[in-house]
């Protein structure tokens, strides 16, 4: 499920200041990176502030650079550091604001009841300053989405509104609060009108359902809503909104009836084309809501080049959200040359450094430069600097490289060595002597016998400065690698890796050589029980793929249709996540999903969660409520 994370203003820790505040020791660095999306690094820069603070505002920082943890998807850690901070020294705003901080974290890892009984502690707290109360009201109304209650977020978000001042910050509020109500069925809607006592969500509720029984007549969309005002003429909807809703532009909130999913099913990536195809579908039939929107598939065919033209005919045959193309290439074409007037979920990312897109079109995929700098994240909140390298002598390789090399370096840390191997050798001890400085101390035995004239005895020994390897390499040359690491001393290094170790398939005969080694991986091929079970046994039958690299490419297909109706909430607000079956996803600026990955070390051959706090629900409600109802994305900020 969705979770909010929003900003919790630094200044409202306090409830009504009585004194000058002390002057605030230097955060330019932390607010900076917090501004542009950096928030593993904000939170250091916070930590360190809060280093150089005096008492009175040295929890504040602390506050801060967990909330920012937050934001980064860093919910483990910042679970931790905020169990390191003194309850008994915060002044009763301060403490409130981290039981407010304690149930974001709560509601992230699905714990929604214990995120309610945390906010209704804080919100016990005497004088709360607005700013306060109204993100108390914010993360309860993501708590109650995460209970499958949204009308109930909607009540939180209707009364968040009187502690929030400014028309940016209101119309913000009013836009959540309407997209929870627009991705409820009308059914539903009806049935919440008929008992509501309230005229503001009746208002609210009534607006919904004109907007969907007019949605695609453009005239009677703006007529009805014109009647609408006239029934509730005090009814606090602003006039912005209003407008928006009345307007035909690509982007903005609407009913899907008909969506476009672009593959290239002959191709000769036609194997991996079906996986996705078939996660697609498999969420489609296991979607319960009778006004669910019809998918249209197109066959782009080998020439991804051609991928503009058939994206260009599914607008013409009225398709109103666009899945695809998949692969880099048909990607590239279709944002070069195609005319991207509806909201669209592209299957890989587009080139760095490209020209922004609209804020309808979202770049979805499984880029394994992402996991790269994901182990670099991980390995240094872990408490690691010195890093060594040990990749393949492929591009793969090396793009994998330079991805995990650039954020290491953002992040502060040292790369001691990077050395390339050839994956088409069984024998990998020169490059691993070479990792582990095993070479040059060699070269010293052989120059000192040189020079004594003699044969000396001799245990070669490895550098003692690196902290972990990151270790680049799919399974079969994984399973070689780690026992010619621990044959050259090297067993009680950390190694981190990505998800190319694992199969897929748990198999403790061939993966014991893996023990230890550390992965990131996606919680469709990870977690065994609860949510993510229940909803794997059952699309068991659609599933041919299972046990297979492949499958996660079906998990892809799955998350592609189900984000659908959480792709306007998440383009909201910073690091606002959906916990899909591919990660916990988040909307980078740049209009990328970001994934947030689970981490697991072999353990007697099986792949072992490190975070097992964390309870997996997501879509799988798609299964059993007829409560997600599919909307057009709205436009981003």
């Amino acid at each position: 499920m969705l979770v909010a994370t929003g900003v919790l203003a630094l200044q409202s820790c306090q409830s009504v200041p009585t004194e000058r505040p002390a002057k605030k020791p230097p955060a330019a660095a932390a607010e900076k990176a917090e501004r542009t999306g950096e928030y593993l690094r904000a939170a250091q820069e916070y930590e360190r502030a809060a280093a150089q603070a005096d008492d009175r505002q040295k929890q504040g920082l602390q506050l801060k650079a967990v909330e920012t943890l937050v934001k980064a998807g860093q919910i483990a850690e910042a679970r931790v550091k905020i169990q390191e901070i003194d309850t008994a020294r915060l002044d009763p705003a301060l403490r409130a604001r981290k039981h407010i901080i304690e149930a974001q974290i709560a509601s992230y890892a699905g714990a929604y009841d214990d995120a309610l009984r945390l906010l209704n502690e804080a919100q016990r707290t005497r004088n709360l300053a607005p700013a306060l109360l109204a993100d108390i009201y914010r993360v309860r109304a993501a708590a109650e989405l995460g209970l499958g209650d949204p009308i109930g977020a909607v009540k939180n978000l209707i009364v968040r509104e009187q502690y929030i001042a400014g028309k940016d910050a209101i119309a913000d509020n009013q836009l959540q609060l309407w997209e929870i109500l627009n991705s409820l069925p009308r059914a539903t809607l009806k049935r919440e009108l008929q008992t509501s006592i309230d005229p503001v969500l009746a208002g609210w509720i009534a607006l919904a359902i004109e907007v969907i029984e007019n949605s695609g007549r453009p005239g009677l969309l703006a007529k009805s809503i014109r009647v609408w005002r006239q029934t509730y003429p005090s009814h606090p909807a602003s006039d912005l909104l209003l407008v928006e809703l009345s307007s035909s532009k690509p982007g903005l909130v609407g009913r899907i009836d008909r969506i476009a999913l672009l593959l290239p099913l002959s191709s000769s990536y036609a194997i991996a084309a079906q996986a996705l195809r078939d996660g697609v579908l498999a969420m489609d039939a296991a979607n319960p809501d009778p006004d669910k929107p019809k998918i249209e598939i197109y066959d782009i065919g080998n020439d991804p080049s051609r991928a503009p033209e058939y994206y260009t005919q599914a607008v013409s045959d009225a398709a109103q959200l666009i899945i695809g193309p998949l692969g880099r290439q048909a990607v590239d074409a279709v944002v070069q040359q195609a005319d991207l007037t509806v909201p669209t979920v592209l299957l890989s990312h587009t080139r760095e450094n490209t020209e922004p897109l609209p804020g309808y079109v979202f770049q979805f995929g499984l880029p394994p430069e992402q996991e790269a700098r994901q182990a670099a994240e991980r390995a240094y909140l872990d408490g690691y600097r010195q890093a060594a390298v040990l990749y393949a002598s492929t591009d793969w390789g090396q793009r994998m490289l330079g991805a995990f090399t650039n954020y290491w370096q953002q992040l502060g840390g040292i790369l001691l060595a990077s050395v390339p191997y050839n994956p088409a050798q069984n024998d990998q001890s020169k490059p691993i002597k070479h990792l582990l400085n095993i070479t040059q101390s060699e070269a010293r035995k052989r120059t000192l016998e040189a020079r004594l004239g003699r044969k000396l005895k001799f245990e070669p020994r490895r550098r003692e400065d690196v902290d972990f390897i990151f270790l680049i390499a799919d399974a079969k040359r994984a399973r070689l690698i780690k026992p010619q690491l621990n044959f050259y001393r090297a067993p009680n290094i950390p190694i981190y890796a990505t998800s190319n170790v694992f199969t897929g398939k748990v198999d403790p005969t061939r993966d014991t050589d893996l023990d230890g080694i550390m992965f990131g991986d996606m919680p469709w091929m990870l977690v065994n029980d609860g949510k993510i079970q229940d909803l794997r046994q059952a699309l068991e039958r659609n599933r041919p793929y299972a046990h297979s690299q492949l499958d996660r490419l079906f998990a892809l297909g799955m998350d592609s249709y189900s984000i659908i109706p959480h792709l306007n909430r998440i383009s909201m607000e910073d690091a606002a996540r959906f916990s899909g079956v591919t990660s916990g996803l988040s909307l980078g600026r740049d209009g990328r999903l970001q994934r947030q990955l689970l981490w697991a070390r072999f353990s007697r051959g099986t792949p072992k969660l490190l975070d097992r706090f964390i309870q997996y629900t997501g879509q799988s409600r798609q299964i059993k409520s007829d409560s997600d109802k599919t909307r057009a994305p709205a436009p981003r900020s």
